[in-house]
């Protein structure tokens, strides 16, 4: 995307400089309530990287919003040339249907088994509607064949992805579309037929994965899943805790926000405010095991990062379009008015329980093509009320394009960097080498060192290596910036144990049972260090705390922790009040604590062993964990 910006924008500005006379901007005043709120967010998304914690995700949270703002107003100009309009839907809709076609026969065949988790889903419900539109009004009847096969098609796709937010949008935007043609008679279709045939595909199509049959692979549909949400759902509950989280934020940082694309960063410590404010809310025993993936809403992960003041600039800009919306609703005559509008309606209500929204490039920029084209048919609405258009001279048309090519060409060199960062990151982890291994992590670091993920796993790769001392930094540094589950202060734990920095380990935990206070792991390995340090009540206490929460959970894990797999093993079977290692839950976690058993085996060989009954035909020199 950067690039192809780099490209317009240059041939831009090398056209500007042949034809200085003949080129003039005109911006009509009505688009600059779009345009200023819009340029005026990305500028403040830029200013949140001096207060943010992790300025990194601010940085690329700017870059991606800037695309945004070139994008739409490149496209807002090819808009106004129906060649140029033409060949780009052309060129969507082609594209739409390789990936699509490609995207079913993946699922059919079993090779794409987590389609859903590859962020289709609301791409291709923003593009039903619109493409139902086309298909409904063309006058071709080739191409209007074609936007009805892509817009099927695109529906099988959101279906296969089995994602809730974006099918109950798409729903929606196809609704608002069939009251927008039946109410308004210019916008009818232009043969009964073809709606009769749209609306058959749809079914068909709906029917085929919703009904069991071998191309289902029994997976469930997404009709079967908004069966089964309820508020006690467990997938509902988590957003309902992404939300409070969220809303914490605002709380704490009410005008500036956290800094954009720091949700992740913040959110141990506004989840621990929420657990102090509902202590007894079982939402606080959400998502222990999990990485945090965004809030699952965007208007509530904007107020977060960016405060009331970025939301109002989001508000202004969404005012301003929905404005020209209804401009050209009322005025315009094409098509793609109702099916741009419908598309946007699908968005807007999709990101309100999405993680997608403007945070996936490939959803972000189908909003704003649509945003583009309500914009041009709204302004050509206004003009005919004679509104006056703001003109640049050709010399400030020729000068605008250098801070634009800049803004380009800097995002294609930071997303050049993090490419190359996730290729060398990719290499050591499938090199057996460890000299290579070594070369490869710290070569991915020097393109990018503020990537969290490379910082996590090469740590661990350290640790697991017997270099805890090199592993506490990276490590630590990952989970400061949204490595925050509880395996990963765990692994933070193990390395700063192994390293000699017992009180720093002491620190961690009390950290990680502050955001997870009824994680009954953390407070059983909690109390075992605390032990191990010679603080015996506050181990008392924090044991008790465990057992209090899951008292068979909190015996398996004491044994796991301080005696290893194998005394874990015995013990469960001679007592059917402690679990045994594979009941104990986060399951990652306990793989977390055998890796741990087998490098403390190596670096202090004499663990002492209680006199449990379990463990009384141990001697603490002959014990060693095993895996």
């Amino acid at each position: 995307m950067a690039f192809l910006l780099c490209v317009t924008l240059g041939l831009l500005a090398k056209r500007a400089r042949r034809a200085a006379s003949q080129m003039v901007l005109s911006i009509r005043r009505c688009e600059l309530f779009l345009i200023v709120p819009l340029a005026l967010f990305v500028l403040w998304s830029a200013a949140s990287i001096t207060w943010a914690v992790s300025s990194y995700p601010a940085f690329h949270h700017t870059l991606t919003w800037g695309a945004y703002l070139l994008f739409f107003l490149l496209m807002r100009r090819v808009v106004e040339h129906q060649r140029l309009l033409r060949v780009s839907i052309t060129t969507l809709t082609l594209v739409v249907l390789i990936i699509a076609t490609s995207s079913a026969i993946g699922y059919w065949s079993g090779t794409d088994a987590r389609l859903r988790y590859t962020g289709l889903g609301e791409p291709f419900a923003v593009l039903v509607p619109f493409l139902a539109a086309l298909a409904l009004c063309l006058r071709r009847r080739r191409a209007s064949l074609l936007c009805g096969i892509t817009a099927v098609l695109s529906w099988l796709t959101m279906l296969q992805a089995t994602e809730r937010a974006p099918f109950i949008s798409a729903c929606a935007g196809l609704l608002l579309l069939a009251i927008m043609m039946t109410a308004l008679p210019k916008f009818r279709p232009r043969a009964l037929s073809r709606v009769l045939v749209l609306i058959a595909a749809l079914l068909a199509v709906t029917m085929l994965q919703t009904v069991p049959s071998p191309l289902a692979n029994n997976k469930p549909s997404v009709i079967a899943r908004l069966q089964t949400t309820t508020p006690a759902d467990t997938n509902t509950r988590a957003r309902f805790l992404f939300w409070g989280v969220g809303v914490e934020m605002v709380r704490a940082y009410p005008l500036t926000g956290v800094g954009a694309n720091n949700y992740e960063v913040v959110f141990p410590e506004a989840r621990a405010q929420i657990v102090a404010r509902y202590p007894h809310s079982r939402i606080v025993e959400m998502n222990e095991g999990f990485l945090t993936i965004r809030a699952h809403n965007e208007y509530v992960q904007i107020a977060a990062e960016l405060g009331v003041i970025g939301l109002m600039l989001f508000v202004a800009f969404s005012a301003a379009l929905v404005w020209l919306a209804a401009r050209a609703l009322l005025r315009a005559h094409s098509p793609l008015v109702p099916g741009a509008i419908a598309s946007l309606l699908t968005f807007a209500l999709s990101s309100g329980a999405s993680s997608i929204s403007f945070r996936w490039m490939g959803s972000g920029l189908l909003f704003f093509l649509a945003a583009a084209i309500v914009a041009r048919f709204g302004a050509n609405a206004a003009l005919r009320g004679a509104e006056p258009a703001m003109t640049l001279a050709p010399v400030l048309m020729r000068r605008a394009t250098v801070p634009a090519f800049v803004l380009a060409l800097v995002m294609f060199c930071g997303m050049s960097a993090q490419g190359l960062n996730v290729m060398l990151h990719g290499a050591a982890q499938s090199t057996a080498r460890l000299d290579r291994t070594d070369y490869l992590y710290r070569a991915a670091l020097r393109w990018n060192p503020y990537d969290a993920a490379t910082h996590f796993n090469y740590g661990l790769w350290l640790y697991t290596n017997g270099r805890a001392e090199a592993a506490v930094p990276h490590i630590r540094y990952a989970t400061a910036r949204g490595f925050n589950a509880s395996m990963c202060y765990e692994y933070q734990v193990a390395a700063e144990m192994e390293a000699g920095q017992s009180a720093a380990a002491e620190r961690t935990l009390a950290h990680a049972v502050a955001v997870y206070p009824r994680s009954v792991f953390l407070r059983t390995r909690y109390a075992v260090a605390l032990a191990e340090n010679g603080k015996t009540r506050e181990a008392e206490r924090e044991y008790n705390a465990a057992l209090a929460i899951d008292s068979r959970a909190a015996r398996g894990w004491r044994q796991l922790i301080r005696f290893g797999v194998d005394a874990a093993v015995l013990a469960a079977r001679n007592d059917s009040g402690i679990a045994l290692p594979g009941e104990l839950q986060p399951e990652d976690c306990v793989f977390a604590v055998l890796a741990e058993n087998k490098r403390r085996s190596l670096w202090q060989p004499a663990r002492i062993v209680s006199s449990s009954p379990a463990n009384k035909s141990m001697s603490a020199p002959d014990f060693r964990p095993a895996l």
